[in-house]
């Protein structure tokens, strides 16, 4: 968790309420090898198990093992459209790409120059307002690996101190779900309340919070389905 000036604190990991999804997909973080924030990063669903596995091991042994490439960096069809899911968690107010990985295809030590990319260039190299999510094409993204995993349910909390404001920012889980930030001071018990001002749940991705009311507390962010 991190603090700010001791005006409040933070729970980084997000509390995701969703249900249905485990199971399904496990949810992987790919960020740049070279550790540069500012090359960004993006999220791959993987539901092979042996990419799943393959996905845990560049976490736990690294993209370089004994002097050899891992199988670092994911092959995968890329699909034109947001989903809520697929946004550059290095940036902390966790912006959303115009595109998501719709299959991870495989692994792999090498690719054809021609099918080199990284999450940037996808973004700034192709009108995707023009794309309607039918068309698809296979990309390799040979200056990133796996850095994380998300789990069956992608659900992270951000914050930006902004001037007189904390601005938080959360990722999401698609179109059809609503979201509640939550607030306490002590992480014992079980009493979370919705923060006042709003009449949560909300189709949001992002709440301003002035200081003033940013006391010492644990925020979280919880989503659901509107029918549930």
């Amino acid at each position: 968790m991190n603090t700010f000036k001791g005006a409040f604190l933070l729970l980084i990991s997000a509390i995701g309420l969703a249900h249905g999804m485990a199971g399904e997909v496990i949810y992987f973080l790919v960020g740049p090898l070279s550790g540069n924030v500012a090359e960004a990063s993006m999220v791959i669903p993987v539901s092979k198990q042996e990419h799943i596995a393959h996905a845990r091991d560049l976490i736990f042994r690294g993209p370089i093992v004994d002097g050899e490439p891992n199988r670092p960096f994911p092959v995968v069809r890329v699909r034109g459209g947001k989903n809520g899911i697929n946004r550059n968690y290095l940036d902390p107010r966790l912006p959303e790409w115009s595109w998501h990985v719709d299959e991870v295809l495989d692994f792999a030590d090498y690719a054809a120059e021609v099918i080199v990319m990284n999450p940037t260039a996808l973004e700034t190299g192709v009108d995707w307002s023009k794309d309607d999510g039918t068309v698809t094409s296979v990309w390799a993204f040979v200056w990133h690996t796996v850095t994380r995993e998300l789990g069956p349910v992608p659900l992270y909390l951000s914050s930006v101190p902004d001037g007189q404001n904390l601005q938080f920012y959360w990722t999401g889980l698609g179109t059809n779900y609503v979201y509640t930030l939550e607030a306490k001071e002590l992480l014992t018990g079980t009493s979370w309340s919705p923060l006042p001002g709003a009449a949560w749940p909300l189709k949001t991705n992002h709440w301003t919070l002035p200081l003033t009311n940013a006391t010492a507390r644990f925020y979280r962010v919880g989503a659901k389905q509107p029918n549930e």
